[in-house]
This record gives C-alpha cells, sequence and structure tokens, in this order.
C-alpha cells in the first residue's frame, strides 16, 4: 500500500522519479520495524514531498524551537536519529536542517508506540 501511495504521487507528477524510487527505498528499510501503517503512511508522504520541495525550490519552514525542544526530548529521539541517518544516505537532495528536524519529529511519532 505504501509504495502505491507513492506511485499514485510519480503518476500525478507531484513527485518526480528520483523521489519516488528513493522513498520506496526508504519504505524497504522502515518495514523492517513494526510502524503502524497509518503513521508510515504520513511519513512517507510527507518525505516525499519534503525532497521534491527541496529539489524544486529549497524552501523549507523552520520547526519552532519551543517544539523543538519538546522532540528532543522524546524517549525515541535517539533511536529516531538512528533511522534518520539509516534513511537519508542515499539521499539525492541535501537536506537542510530545519526540514532535518520536521523528519525527526515524524521519526519520533512512528517510534512512540502508544501515540
Amino acid at each position: 500500500m505504501l509504495k502505491e501511495r507513492i506511485e499514485i504521487l510519480r503518476s500525478a507528477a507531484i513527485i518526480n522519479d528520483d523521489v519516488a524510487q528513493y522513498v520506496n527505498k526508504v519504505i524497504d528499510i522502515l518495514q523492517k520495524y513494526d510502524f503502524d501503517e497509518s503513521k508510515m503512511e504520513m511519513f512517507t508522504t510527507h518525505l516525499a514531498m519534503a525532497v521534491q520541495r527541496i529539489m524544486v525550490s529549497g524552501a523549507v519552514d523552520q520547526l519552532d524551537d519551543s517544539i523543538w525542544k519538546e522532540v528532543q526530548a522524546f524517549n525515541t529521539f535517539d533511536v529516531a536519529k538512528q533511522v534518520y541517518s539509516n534513511i537519508t544516505r542515499d539521499v539525492p537532495v541535501k537536506i537542510p536542517e530545519s526540514e532535518e528536524k520536521f523528519l525527526l519529529m515524524h521519526l519520533c511519532n512512528l517510534l512512540q508506540k502508544e501515540c
């Protein structure tokens, strides 16, 4: 289902082939974890759109500092950083620090079992 969602974005020209290929690799990596399917859909869609946006314009909003401090305090933050390192090895663009923070926030959410 996740890869089908990415294919819909690609076929509608919302993301390009490079982004679709990259996100499909990320899906393969993340499926090794026991993540909630709906959270995975949200994360992979966000990732696809973010990478495409960075490729096209480079523009990324800033995460509020108070929210970032909360993210860093999550008990899942260290694991989220490890997962982030794994999934960004082959990213086709340089992820700005501001987007990295958003992605880490989403990964912390993925790792929160009780949410």
